[in-house]
């Protein structure tokens, strides 16, 4: 195999936009993609390997050993623009293989003349907060109109792999694309609300129409482990302030 490779079959969508979501901070890009991959009847198409990617295998369900790939699926809508989706288990370990990868996407966008990319991701604050938001970035303008749910108001100052990358070398080739990041506390291994807001901003941009039901048991599940953590950041800060009182106190 070539250091990355890429691996597609015949479709015929139209125009598409694609839409890049891979393992990352919160896994929000992955399971923002796959659900709309889930939910909107998707066609796997292809896939991305890479010996870039880390060197561990998964196991799946019925204990069948699976290489780390990238997988491409298309999304053809009579009432809607065509979507081609790549979701990933894994990001590249070197940085070399950062800039291959994203590459290879973008070859994947000329491959089926993708018409704009949406990259997505996460962004760490480290703040527990109730309404996760958006942080959004383009490489044209005009894209902040385009998905005015996100916000451009904002004090993120990079992208760390492959949904800054691919929209930064896509401007290289012509590609105008957004780059949407949820806004999570950096700590979950999973953020199902800061995934929810990252679909409800594709949804109305995209003009597309996803059912959250799945989401809502998971969004309050982390909703409880977030409220548990700042209770107890509460707690050890309300703490120290006693300690430091009681030892001023003494010393006076």
């Amino acid at each position: 195999m070539k250091d990355t490779q890429l691996n597609l079959d015949d479709t015929e969508v139209e125009n598409p936009v694609l839409v890049e979501g891979l393992a990352g901070i919160g896994h929000i890009g992955k399971t923002t993609v796959a659900y709309l991959a889930e939910h909107l009847g998707a066609e796997e198409i292809g896939e991305i390997e890479s010996s870039h990617f880390p060197p561990f295998t998964l196991i799946s369900d019925d204990k069948h050993i699976e290489l780390l790939t990238n997988t491409i699926y298309s999304i053809e809508r009579e009432d809607g623009r065509d979507l081609v989706l790549v979701e990933g288990d894994a990001q590249a370990s070197t940085n070399e293989g950062h800039y291959e990868v994203a590459e290879t996407i973008l070859d994947l966008a000329d491959e089926v003349e993708a018409h704009e990319i949406v990259t997505v991701g996460g962004y760490g604050t480290g703040d527990v907060v109730d309404d996760p938001d958006v942080f959004g970035a383009v490489t044209a303008d005009e894209m902040k109109e385009k998905f005015g749910r996100a916000s451009f108001d904002h004090e993120v100052g990079q992208i760390v792999g492959a949904s800054g990358l691919v929209l930064g070398l896509g401007e290289n080739r012509g590609y105008k694309g957004v780059a949407l990041l949820g806004e999570t506390p950096g700590f979950l291994l999973s953020d199902p609300s800061a995934t929810e807001a990252v679909l409800q901003s594709l949804e109305e941009a995209l003009d597309l129409d996803l059912d959250y039901n799945d989401l809502e048991d998971k969004v309050q599940e982390s909703q409880d482990v977030l409220e548990k953590l700042q209770n107890l950041k509460q707690q050890q800060q309300q703490g120290e302030k006693e300690s430091q009182g009681g030892d001023l106190g003494y010393i006076g």
